[in-house]
C-alpha cells in the first residue's frame, strides 16, 4: 500500500492540487482498504475451504476404521 505522501506526489506528478489532491488520496486510499478487506475474505474462505476438507478427511478415515 503507498503511503499518503506517495498518493500526494503521485497526484501532483499529473497535475492534481487543492481539493482536487485531496480527493485522490482518499480514494486511492478507499481503493486499498477494500483491496485488503476482499483479501482478506479471501484467505477466511481459503481456510474455512482448507478446514472443511481435513474434516471431510478425518470423516473417511473414522469410518474406515469403524468398518
Amino acid at each position: 500500500m503507498a503511503t499518503i505522501q506517495e498518493l500526494v506526489a503521485l497526484g501532483e506528478r499529473i497535475g492534481l492540487e487543492g481539493d482536487t489532491l485531496n480527493e485522490f488520496v482518499k480514494e486511492q486510499q478507499t481503493i486499498a482498504r477494500e483491496d485488503r478487506y476482499k483479501e482478506k475474505e479471501e484467505r477466511e474462505k481459503e481456510r474455512e475451504f482448507g478446514l472443511k476438507k481435513l474434516e471431510l478427511e478425518i470423516k473417511k478415515i473414522e469410518s474406515n476404521h469403524s468398518v
